[in-house]
């Protein structure tokens, strides 16, 4: 059975009302995000830490070299307490410490000992067990191991990449600020990579958040067909979509 031509017309004008009041709402904004969603009540303003300085972690897998005394070289891994075993200098608080903290920790431990008089430590991180968590639009949501100096785009590529349906313009990143509450801001993805955008440039930090919004046109046909072609009472023979507005199949 066929649609009569006032059926369709009558269709199609609702959605165009709904499409001017969508615009109305979004301020003609490129993306599918109202203003007041881009710094959600109860987030911290977000403040930049200035250069991020790694810090150790409990499994971390430390190498400790010594360039005038190889005898005492020695690598293990960080104990779930924080504690970082060293020969002849007995275990010592590693969490939370710089590695040249730590290092000059062993220093003045193998001095009070008298083990060496100068022992020059050096102390390098061969196995991180720090972790930054990406989640939406990615091909493998999940735990992505931190490396130092990581940013977005290397966690969502540790994520083995972007689905089709990823709003590049908008990744979210969540971070705790120094008094507990989450920090929210965007990157944008395609003015990092077409323009080489400093500012979309974020080094990530141990537990920080990344989830990567669905596009605005997979948003919007999701809402449209939620909202249009499930909940209206309209013919169900007409499918609207944002690419192809209207698409009729006859019996």
């Amino acid at each position: 059975m066929s649609l009569s031509h006032d059926t369709i017309r009558s269709n199609h004008t609702l959605v165009s009302v709904f499409f001017v009041a969508l615009f109305a709402l979004t301020g003609c904004t490129p993306t599918w995000v109202e203003q007041s969603y881009r710094q959600p009540e109860g987030f911290a303003t977000w403040v930049d830490s200035g250069p991020y300085v790694y810090r150790i972690q409990p499994g971390d897998d430390l190498a400790v070299s010594f360039p005038f005394n190889a005898e005492l070289n020695h690598q293990a891994a960080v104990a779930p307490d924080g504690m970082f075993t060293v020969p002849m200098a007995g275990q010592l608080q590693a969490e939370g410490r710089t590695i040249e903290q730590l290092a000059s920790e062993i220093d003045r431990v193998l001095l009070a000992k008298g083990i060496v008089a100068d022992a020059h430590a050096l102390v390098s991180v061969l196995k991180y067990n720090s972790r930054v968590y990406v989640g939406g639009e990615v091909v493998q949501p999940g735990e992505v191991l931190l490396r130092p100096g990581m940013d977005p785009l290397q966690a969502i590529t540790a994520a083995r990449g972007l689905r089709d349906t990823a709003r590049t313009q908008e990744i979210v990143l969540i971070r705790r600020a120094p008094d507990g509450r989450p920090m929210l801001r965007t990157v944008n993805l395609v003015s990092l990579t077409r323009q080489g955008d400093p500012d979309q440039v974020v080094v990530l930090q141990p537990s920080d958040t990344i989830f990567v919004p669905q596009s605005s046109i997979s948003e919007l046909n999701q809402w449209i067909n939620q909202y249009i072609n499930l909940a209206l009472p309209f013919n169900k023979s007409i499918n609207y979509s944002f690419t192809n507005e209207t698409n009729t199949n006859q019996p």
